[in-house]
């Protein structure tokens, strides 16, 4: 249950930077709208927009292959169940396939967490390399 606890603190940490670097890149679009795009800054935010979508992609994809196995598990967890016998027998496999779930659970919420971490920081860093115009 300890893993359980440090991944759930994990998650909420990458969770947290996530929405940080979101809303510096939010304020980063906002500037750039008042104050106009230059060809430079047009490519910069081109090139974010484009790592933007790769991220979410990516996204898409991991939560599709997470479908795909959550899936499989239920249908195994299933066979196994038709296949007890005694009583006993089904709860040991209810408990093993509830614990697996929980932990499989954890850990694609971890990783999406990362994914859209990595999204963030990607999808900033044309904005960030951007050189700052004088006004």
């Amino acid at each position: 249950m300890r893993k359980g606890k440090r991944t759930n603190k994990k998650r909420k940490q990458v969770a947290a930077e996530a929405k940080d670097q979101t809303k510096r890149v939010a304020r980063k679009y906002q500037q750039a709208a008042m104050t106009g795009l230059d060809a430079a800054g047009f490519e910069a935010a081109s090139r974010s927009i484009i790592e933007f979508n790769k991220g979410l992609r990516e996204i898409a994809d991991e939560m599709n292959e997470y479908s795909k196995r959550s899936l499989e598990d239920v249908f195994r967890a299933w066979q196994h169940f038709l296949e007890a016998r005694p009583l006993r027998q089904l709860v040991e496999i209810q408990t093993r396939h509830a614990q697996h779930a929980y932990e499989t659970y954890v850990e694609e919420i971890s990783r999406l967490g990362e994914l859209y971490l990595g999204l963030t920081r990607r999808s900033s860093k044309p904005l960030k390399q951007e050189p700052r115009r004088s006004k």
